[in-house]
């Protein structure tokens, strides 16, 4: 340890909560607020910043400080700090989500470190992947991480199941595309300028529309008013070839329980996912416009036989690389309770 690292309760905390605002959200909308406090660092929904249209229930809210709590928890093991974890710690208080208080020191694991060093690099890659499978042993640790969490990883492996899933996304992005409320909402929350502190900025858009992309799953097109240059560009589209269909590893995460602290599970299952495959070189981007309405959430588990709640579907692969997007100052979410 050096002059410089964290070393008081608060500064742990304090470390630990700017870890937590990397975490993925819906449309980078950052719905979450902390509070530091003695040995505890608490974690609050921001309703401020819920999608009503997109996200009727709260459900993608809850999914997204689901996983900052699993990055705040991450961060403070990276510092040596053993931390107990309380989900929805005060019944009075819905939006209370997670209470993290320091338990003792322990340096630590291998495994962990991996993760955290992936911390500040993963990103939502919505572009093209990689023609190339991503390992089956990494596919069964992902399972194996998630299910730790309390939550279910299914690979859509059949080219059945291909077809249920591709169909019912595409079904229901075109209802929410003909919904000027949920319109409205992807809208607001796509960004003109490339320096915004929230939302989805152009650089993290492909420049290649939607309906051009040769892929089987309907991907949702951000309104960011011009797309910056991306790496799959084609010089000249009338002289390019056609572009080959994408491949990408699907998977479904899910939960046993479908309620609020279902869902915060199914967040810190996402957000360990998303660091052990970054850890990996593997990417994904969400895909989730199927699990915003109930018919199409629940036409889905019927398809595929689920038993229990899908809670987030994710395109996965080797992507090619794209700028992460910015995240608030930890200043414009934290209160230091005295």
């Amino acid at each position: 340890m050096n002059a410089t690292d964290p070393t008081t309760d608060d500064e742990v905390l304090l470390v630990a909560a700017e870890a937590a605002t990397l975490a993925p959200s819906v449309h980078n909308s950052q719905p979450w607020g902390f509070s530091l406090h003695g040995e505890t660092l608490d974690v609050f929904a921001d309703r401020s910043r819920w999608l009503p249209a997109t996200d009727p229930t709260g459900r993608e809210l809850m999914i997204s400080c689901g996983a900052a709590i699993c990055y705040a928890g991450l961060a403070l093991r990276g510092m040596g700090r053993d931390v107990r974890t309380t989900l929805l710690p005060d019944p009075t208080q819905p939006d209370h989500l997670a209470q993290l208080s320091l338990t003792g020191r322990r340096p630590p694991s291998y495994s962990e470190r991996a993760l955290i060093r992936a911390l500040p690099i993963r990103y939502t890659d919505r572009g093209r992947y990689e023609d190339r499978p991503v390992p089956a042993a990494l596919i069964e640790e992902l399972a194996r991480g998630v299910a730790a969490h309390g939550a279910w990883l299914r690979p859509i492996v059949t080219a059945e199941d291909e077809i249920d899933t591709a169909v019912l996304l595409s079904h229901a992005d075109a209802i929410e595309r003909a919904d000027p409320a949920a319109v409205g909402e992807l809208a607001a929350w796509s960004r003109h300028d490339d320096d915004a502190l929230d939302g989805i900025p152009r650089p993290a858009v492909p420049s290649t529309p939607v309906a051009e992309r040769a892929s089987n799953y309907r991907l949702r097109d951000f309104d960011v008013g011009g797309r910056a240059p991306s790496h799959e560009d084609r010089p000249d589209a009338s002289d390019a070839a056609p572009l080959s269909a994408e491949h990408p590893l699907v998977v479904i995460i899910g939960t046993p329980d479908d309620d609020p602290r279902a869902w915060l599970q199914a967040g810190q299952a996402l957000g360990w996912l998303l660091l052990r495959a970054t850890a990996d070189g593997v990417t994904a981007a969400p895909m989730t416009q199927v699990l915003e309405l109930p018919a199409t959430r629940g036409q889905l588990g019927n398809a595929l036989q689920l038993v229990g709640h899908p809670q987030m579907l994710l395109r996965m692969g080797y992507g090619a690389g794209r700028p992460t997007t910015h995240r608030r100052p930890v200043s414009d979410t934290l209160t230091v309770v005295r």
